[in-house]
Parts: C-alpha cells; structure tokens; sequence
C-alpha cells in the first residue's frame, strides 16, 4: 500500500505585530513569520512527510491579515484517512495556542 496525499485550502488569520511578515524565514532569525508558525504546529499531525504552507500571498512586517489563504499537501500512513475539514481546523487551531494565527 502506498500512502495517500490530501490537498487542503487553508484559511488563516493573524495579528502581524510579532511576525516578520506571512512567508517563513530562516529558524535562527531573532524575528519569524507566520509560515514558520503554522508549520510547526502542523509538525504535530504527525504526517509521513513534512507539510509545508503553500501560501498565496505576501505580507510585510507587522501587517495583519482578515483572511489570507495556502493550501498543504498531508501525506498519511497507508490506509489511514483524510483528516476531516473541521478536524484539521480544530487540532492547528490548537497547536497554535498562544500565538495570534487563526
């Protein structure tokens, strides 16, 4: 059995004041971006391989955004299922606990 790969569209909001804007940068930068943030939480889904944030587009530092939009790729164990929508919603929004990202 091969894994099998689900493609999901990502809704998120943030207060940009401690980001460096949405894209991910290098980890020893003393200031990240939200990417880096939603891909450590995703981190504990515990996906074959790394989900990474395809994110559609860019803000600058300290910018908040209402609605911003990636989608990801969750590769699983053979024979295991999709997470259902308002699962994977409910576990990142629980991963990111104490950050400012919705």
């Amino acid at each position: 059995m091969t894994p099998s790969t689900t493609r999901y569209l990502i809704f998120f909001q943030y207060y940009g004041t401690k980001y460096c804007g949405v894209m991910a940068v290098p980890p020893h930068q003393a200031v990240l971006g939200v990417q880096n943030y939603l891909e450590k939480a995703a981190e504990k889904l515990r996906p074959v391989t790394p989900i990474k944030f395809v994110v559609s587009s860019r803000t600058d530092s300290g910018v908040h955004a209402l609605c911003n939009t990636a989608h990801i790729d969750i590769e699983k164990k053979p024979g295991r299922p999709p997470f259902p929508e308002n699962i994977l919603a409910k576990s990142l929004n629980s991963f990111l606990k104490g950050e400012p990202i919705r």
